[in-house]
């Protein structure tokens, strides 16, 4: 009896030792537990032993239910901080709890979106924990204020049941014909080793990509000429496809197609100068659940829209070191004789740019016209302008029209947007070249802007910079050109660290109006 007492004891020790264990940062439990919950409650995922690209240490732990840790991965941004991102799955109706602990004192910390259904928030010394009370959420944790430092990206999916292959399946190419699937299990895959990939997979019709959680892809996934429709081409799962230096390729395209889907994967960029995700020459497009991770400086733009029409974008994260989400007008052809832009549709959208925008239109404008274009119901997290020009580039915001060419914007709408930290907030006109001339303009055309709405628009805090919250709307006048204005803009609703917008005569806003003998930006309401 006495020897059954004392195991009793012991056994009760060692619990609480390893449940303790659950709020102590670790520099080794980074790497995370492939494991499943016992009554399917949850998945956490390790990161795979082969993958290379780990710089330094994670400085995070992230544990569930106080039974296993989340896999991270990281890259460090312009300023040194150490930036972690992982992923788990969960299921619907379950509430886990999530304990995060750090290396550092946590003084305060923010848990972002502002609006995250999260519940229990805990705080110790350093660590911090809460329950999640729905999937499909992606949080982000802010520590002591330090935007530019370390800070943690956690997706949070809906648990889902995965596919299973065939007994046509490939296991040298990846590709099952019965089902026209490439499928990615959990493990580190170079796909330049893929037998007749060549860093590269494309599909068509109807065939499909299987990214399964645990699972990374060093290469690029591409969608060209998909069906329409329901039966469409398609990228799913909850698995990672990255590039580096070595790969050569932005990691998703989609190119010349009037169909297809993109849905639940996270796409890691780890250089700067690369694309992240390219969608281009395109129509009916459907995208969700997609995240979107790179923080080097600089050209590393989130979602890049060219040439393409109908498309829709839903909860969808993007963190870059540049445009978070860009629509701009490439090619030759003047804009008149360009494809125009339309029906462009994001919604639940999180963004975070380290420079640039968080959501630009431009700078290249080559296209016909853009109109019927939203964002709605999202959260700019964070967004700066640039690094290594603070306050020295006119042209940047967290929302943006910057046109290099001269065309026409309308119907676009910015509507129930909260802006987390911003630099300037707003800014819309013309312009002749872009960073500092390596990006020739040309205004011979015609062009204007009107019909925007900036509806609902919450921006709470004030950075302290020169253009904190500021709105700049810049028409364009030059002899020998078409001038170029801006009107019928509609602020409805636009409040600025508790204050909303009244006037045109409210400092926040600065027009061209005010430096140029013209009245180029004309007729503003507020509401």
């Amino acid at each position: 009896m006495k020897k059954t007492t004392a195991l009793i004891i012991l056994m009760t020790v060692v619990i609480n030792v390893v449940a303790n264990d659950y709020k102590k940062y670790n520099n080794e439990l980074w790497r995370g537990n492939n494991f499943c919950a016992s009554n399917g409650s949850f998945c956490t995922y390790a990161v795979p032993e082969e993958y290379p690209f780990i710089e330094g240490t994670p400085v995070f732990n992230v544990s569930i239910n106080d039974k296993a840790y989340v896999g991270l991965y990281n890259d460090f941004n312009y300023w040194n901080g150490n930036v972690c991102f992982g992923y788990f799955d969960f299921k619907e109706g379950t509430h886990p709890t999530i304990t995060i602990t750090t290396d550092t004192d946590i003084n305060d910390f923010e848990l972002l979106p502002h609006n995250a259904d999260i519940s229990h928030v805990e705080k110790d010394r350093r660590h911090v924990s809460f329950n999640i009370n729905k999937p499909n959420q992606n949080i982000t944790l802010v520590i002591n204020g330090n935007y530019k430092g370390n800070v943690l990206h956690l997706f949070c999916n809906r648990m889902e049941k995965q596919p299973v292959p065939s007994d046509k399946y490939n296991k040298l190419t990846h590709y099952d014909k019965q089902s026209q699937t490439y499928f990615f299990g959990p493990g580190y895959w170079n796909l330049k080793k893929i037998p007749g990939c060549n860093g590269s997979i494309s599909i068509k019709g109807k065939q499909k990509i299987y990214v399964a959680p645990g699972a990374v892809i060093n290469g690029q996934l591409r969608i060209t000429e998909s069906n329409k429709g329901v039966e469409c081409a398609r990228i799913f799962g909850h698995g990672m496809v990255m590039n580096d230096k070595e790969t050569g390729l932005n990691s998703l395209s989609v190119e010349y197609s009037e169909g297809g889907h993109v849905e639940g994967i996270l796409v890691h960029t780890h250089r700067k100068h690369c694309w992240q995700t390219v969608f281009s020459n395109c129509s009916n497009i459907k995208v969700n659940d997609m995240k979107i991770v790179c923080t080097r400086y600089a050209s590393t733009d989130g979602i890049d829209i060219i040439a393409s029409n109908n498309c829709s974008f839903d909860n969808v994260f993007v963190r870059s070191s540049d445009d978070c989400v860009a629509i701009k007008g490439l090619g030759n052809l003047p804009p008149v004789k360009s494809k125009p832009q339309s029906g462009l549709e994001f919604k639940r959208m999180q963004l975070w740019n380290d420079c640039n925008n968080a959501f630009g239109i431009g700078a290249e404008t080559r296209a016909a016209y853009f109109s019927d274009i939203s964002l709605t119901d999202s959260e700019i997290l964070f967004s700066y302008d640039d690094p290594e020009f603070h306050e020295h580039l006119d042209e940047r915001s967290a929302m943006n029209i910057c046109s290099l060419h001269g065309t026409f914007f309308h119907n676009i709408k910015f509507e129930n947007i909260y802006v987390n930290r911003c630099e300037r907030l707003i800014a819309m006109g013309f312009k002749s070249s872009f960073w500092f001339g390596a990006l020739q303009g040309d205004q011979s055309t015609d062009g204007e802007i009107s019909g925007i709405t900036f509806r609902n628009i919450y921006s709470p805090y004030d950075s302290g910079s020169g253009i904190a919250n500021k709105i700049w709307l810049y028409g364009w006048y030059s002899p020998g050109t078409p001038t170029k204005y801006i009107h019928d803009i509609n602020f409805d609703n636009v409040v600025i660290c508790g204050k909303k917008i009244n006037s045109d005569k409210d400092p926040n806003i600065i027009t061209t109006n005010k430096a140029v003998d013209k009245r180029l930006v004309y007729n503003m309401t507020f509401n």
